[in-house]
């Protein structure tokens, strides 16, 4: 209704701002800042009695920072108005979209998996704090600058756009090296067998794929792109999508399905368990997510790419060449890949939780759990 002037002079406020990845209105945009307020509020109320008699720089305290940053960061997406001259308006928003998303949520992504490791034991603390310092002094030094690769059309001085390039390519390996320590500690455990009846192992493995499509989809594919010149040329391609894909779904995705599993395995009773419907959902998100970018989006991208290079980014985004018969050729193909991550993965998830329903813990306190999943009395000093 913005777009089409329905709002009048309130089409900003209401309606759509006109900026690329914060198209929302600014009423919608403060509400989603207040409401990541209010989750932070809800986590600190979850984690208040871990932070009493902690260091400050201790594992909790590290989770909160990173809880709070969100909401901090998103907000300054609002540091600019229709009258804003472009390039200020376009630094801001930049701010949002590669150091908001790419910065301070790959941060939470860290400290949140740090965590998780940490909780199953997979890592001592020290490792999973040694890991979250080092993600915090490469963005407190490099996550600014590495914004910089984006400012094509401000104005900014060549070697901006040069080591934005490199800083921005070094946020992804603190996560990685976490996820080589951990994937020691599920070798070590295969040997003697023990990691078969571990209760959380397909949590544990959906934690690994986080570490997995962030060297792959965030690393990779984003280093692949981030080039000054290979970034002029294929820019709002597909091989733009082809990082976002990667890292928006096999980072938070697998991240949040992960969270989910782990909570799950607290609350729903052994009877309501199904280890064969996790992993079936494992292997099909992980893989239909893989076929996407296989079969479809990446060597579309690569196509547009060539397009744009030759014949010029109009002609990349132009019907001539989208409706080509490879083109769609591959778009098709990607049904594959779509049809496994569906049906083979969010529907067996989808399943084991509506079943999970059924058999939930009766509330007794905070239970800790046998390594084959059964209860084993509450925690001592819980409620």
């Amino acid at each position: 209704m913005g777009i089409k002037q329905m709002f009048g002079n309130l089409w900003f406020w209401l309606g759509h701002q006109g900026w690329e990845y914060l198209e929302l209105g600014r009423l919608w945009q403060v509400l989603l800042t207040v409401g990541m307020v209010l989750w932070a509020f809800i986590i600190f109320r979850s984690i208040r009695p871990l932070l009493k008699g902690q260091d400050r720089g201790s594992l909790p305290h590290m989770l909160l920072y990173g809880v709070l940053a969100i909401p901090i960061f998103f907000s300054f997406g609002m540091m600019y108005h229709p009258g804003t001259n472009f390039a200020v308006a376009d630094f801001w928003r930049w701010w949002v979209v590669h150091l908001w998303v790419e910065g301070f949520f790959e941060l939470y992504t860290t400290i949140i998996v740090a965590y998780f490791f940490h909780t199953l034991g997979m890592v001592s603390a020290r490792s999973a704090l040694t890991v979250i310092y080092l993600d915090i002094i490469l963005y407190l030094g490099s996550g600014i600058i590495g914004t910089g690769h984006h400012y094509y059309w401000t104005a900014q001085p060549a070697i901006n756009m040069a080591l934005g390039s490199m800083f921005s390519a070094l946020e992804v390996v603190p996560l990685t090296l976490l996820t080589v320590e951990a994937w020691k500690f599920v070798h070590l455990a295969e040997v003697d067998g023990s990691i078969k009846n571990f209760s959380h192992y397909w949590a544990m493995m959906f934690l690994i794929a986080v570490g997995f499509w962030n060297f792959l989809g965030a690393g990779v594919f984003g280093f692949l792109i981030n080039m000054p010149i290979v970034s002029y040329y294929e820019h709002a391609t597909y091989l733009t999508s082809n990082h976002g894909h990667a890292a928006l779904m096999g980072v938070y995705g697998m991240l949040s399905v992960a969270g989910v599993l782990f909570c799950a395995r607290y609350l729903i009773t052994p009877e309501g368990w199904s280890d064969r419907l996790a992993g079936i959902s494992f292997w099909c998100l992980n893989i239909g997510l893989l076929l996407m970018l296989a079969l479809n989006i990446f060597p579309a991208g690569v196509m547009q790419m060539a397009a744009s290079f030759h014949h010029g980014f109009w002609y990349a985004r132009s019907y001539e060449f989208i409706h080509s018969q490879a083109f769609q050729t591959m778009t098709w193909l990607r049904v594959a890949g779509d049809l496994v991550f569906v049906i083979g993965g969010v529907l067996p998830l989808v399943l084991l939780i509506l079943r999970g329903m059924f058999f939930l813990r009766k509330p007794k306190g905070e239970v800790r759990l046998g390594s084959d999943g059964t209860a084993l009395g509450p925690v001592p000093g819980s409620a």
